[in-house]
């Protein structure tokens, strides 16, 4: 997708329909291979959701939380946006003929605004959108810029791609093919996650493009609770289960929450009352060697008895940690969150 992206100008992202259609049409190209890749996945964790284009922002920021991969697909209900033409063998007379082409959706702007606001995950192949495709032999029964006529309902459910149908935030399992998926995919649209709500997708797709080696820590840790629910999720008591595992969430994030600010607070420079100058930052960043070695003689007189460098050295350990745990990936969005 880092294609596509790459070829958008800056006036082509000003219209969130024009980016819609030009990934349409990008996509048409490659359509067969890529649900052909997505068929034969080995994954369990890689998924494909049809929602309704308004609700694609709750399902993205949700599932992303515990799939590898997502596709994402329209109900396949609305009007036909015309995208191109094509020339093609009529079976039936055996001559080419010319076709058109274009694809289903119920809202051209959403979907746009959803693809620029999703970019750091289409780039990094975690959510990719699915558009349901349609075409039409001019002259023949789809005439027209815009296709209304006899548009099929869910015709992305027919090529085995998608597993789950969400209606009203709830995901209905429609393949029974992956059960590992099912036990996460559908309790995370319904668990009490309020690190992510009232945040906007974009920032939430950037943090996770940025802080990926924590998301993927976070990742496993949700899945590892949901798969602790019992396989009966429609029980009476499915939302007792899903109450406790939000809370046991909740009460990680604010004991990791109290311990990050706790480090934070304790930094080694601001405790010893060091401060680096210009020059000393950047010879601490570029050349931590020739740093270390020009403290050496006057670590006392520079941090105290503690030394800078040993200063430094600690800040920078424990910064590495921080980044790298899974509770840092929520942390930066719950700070996104809260603004």
């Amino acid at each position: 997708m880092s294609k596509f992206y790459n070829s958008l100008r800056k006036e082509d992202k000003s219209s969130a329909q024009d980016v819609a259609l030009k990934y349409g049409r990008e996509v048409n190209t490659h359509y067969r291979r890529l649900l052909r890749a997505k068929t034969v996945a080995t994954s369990p964790y890689y998924v494909g959701l049809s929602s309704d284009v308004g609700s694609f922002t709750h399902v993205t920021k949700r599932v992303t939380l515990v799939t590898d991969t997502m596709l994402l697909s329209d109900h396949g209900v609305g009007t036909v946006h015309h995208l191109g033409f094509r020339q093609a063998l009529d079976p039936a007379s055996g001559t080419d003929v010319a076709w058109r082409f274009g694809m289903v959706t119920a809202d051209l702007v959403k979907l746009g605004q959803w693809l620029l606001d999703a970019e750091p995950l289409l780039r990094k192949g975690l959510v990719w959108y699915g558009p349901v495709f349609v075409q039409g032999e001019l002259g023949g029964v789809l005439p027209g810029p815009e296709w209304s006529d006899n548009v099929p309902a869910l015709p992305s459910l027919t090529d085995r791609s998608i597993e789950f149908l969400v209606e009203h935030g709830r995901a209905v399992d429609v393949s029974r093919t992956k059960p590992l998926a099912s036990r996460v995919v559908q309790p995370v649209l319904e668990i009490d996650l309020p690190f992510i709500d009232g945040l906007s997708l974009s920032d939430f797709a950037q943090v996770t493009s940025d802080e990926f080696d924590s998301y993927r820590h976070y990742r496993d840790f949700m899945r590892s609770r949901l798969l602790e629910l019992d396989d009966a999720l429609e029980a009476v008591d499915s939302q007792v289960a899903l109450e406790r595992v939000a809370l046991s969430i909740r009460d990680e994030l604010n004991a990791a929450t109290a311990e990050l600010r706790s480090a934070a607070r304790s930094r080694a420079l601001s405790r010893s009352g060091a401060v680096l100058g210009t020059t000393s930052a950047l010879l601490a960043a570029v050349r931590p060697e020739a740093l270390q070695g020009a403290l050496a003689a006057s670590a006392t007189i520079a941090a105290g008895a503690t030394g800078l460098w040993p200063t430094i050295q600690a800040f920078s350990d424990i910064k590495s940690k921080r980044t790298q745990g899974k509770w840092h990936y929520v942390w930066v969005l719950q700070g996104k969150s809260a603004r």
